[in-house]
């Protein structure tokens, strides 16, 4: 029998580690496990957790990768493709508004043909600081094509988002990038508020259709899309 406890004793902190591992992929709890001694067992359970705390941060940061922009910092279509499902449900349940900004720069091949791909890149980190700057918290903003770039606005009505789209053209055409003349870049912008179960892609077509609009009209302009009431 004290062969058998003493046995016991040793494979118990085995046996913890064996079962949160098998629980890794549902719960995290592994990685607070706390060993105890320099045995064999102590050296494996400190080995583990380091090896899935690597892990951790390797999936965080491939995560990150997989969901934003690298050259603006903003999000990436994929990501906002997912987030705002859940802001129309939370919008919809709260009876508050939703808005979605669409906007592309004006003329950008023009850039990049002109004066180069660097120059162009430069453009759209302005682009992606200007927009991270100048939104609040719970704003999203994300990158969804070469020189596109889509804005949605909880707690917002179409009104509101086309005074905050007028904003941001003005802070685009203030911007400077070398060796650009003053006043070269401009976002031309489609403006739309969400009505009642319309998806994503439904208020993107909207606001895309405002934002050709806005081409046609001269670009470097801010114009709206409203559903009537």
């Amino acid at each position: 029998a004290i062969c058998l406890f003493a046995i016991w004793r040793f494979i118990r902190p085995l046996h913890h580690l064996a079962v949160a591992l098998k629980k890794y992929p549902e719960d995290k709890s592994v990685l607070k496990i706390q060993s105890s001694g320099n045995d064999e067992i102590a050296i494996v359970t400190d080995v583990t957790k380091s090896m899935l705390m690597q892990v951790e941060e390797l999936t965080k940061k491939l995560k990150h990768q997989a969901t934003t922009d690298f050259l603006t910092g903003l999000a990436n279509r994929r990501w906002l493709t997912e987030q705002v499902p859940g802001l129309q449900s939370q919008a919809e349940r709260a009876n508050e508004p939703l808005s979605v900004i669409l906007f592309d720069l004006d003329n950008f091949k023009h850039i990049n043909d002109d004066y180069g791909h660097d120059v162009g890149d430069n453009v759209l980190m302005i682009v992606g600081e200007v927009v991270k700057d100048s939104l609040r918290p719970y704003d999203l903003a994300a990158r969804i094509g070469g020189e596109e770039f889509c804005i949605v606005l909880p707690r917002t009505s179409g009104e509101s988002a086309l005074k905050i789209a007028e904003r941001l053209r003005a802070a685009f055409q203030a911007s400077y990038v070398e060796p650009l003349p003053h006043g070269r870049i401009t976002c031309s912008f489609g403006v739309v508020q969400a009505g009642p179960g319309e998806r994503l892609q439904q208020l993107l077509r909207r606001a895309d259709t405002a934002l050709y609009r806005a081409k046609d009209a001269g670009r470097n302009r801010v114009i709206g899309a409203f559903v009537e009431k």
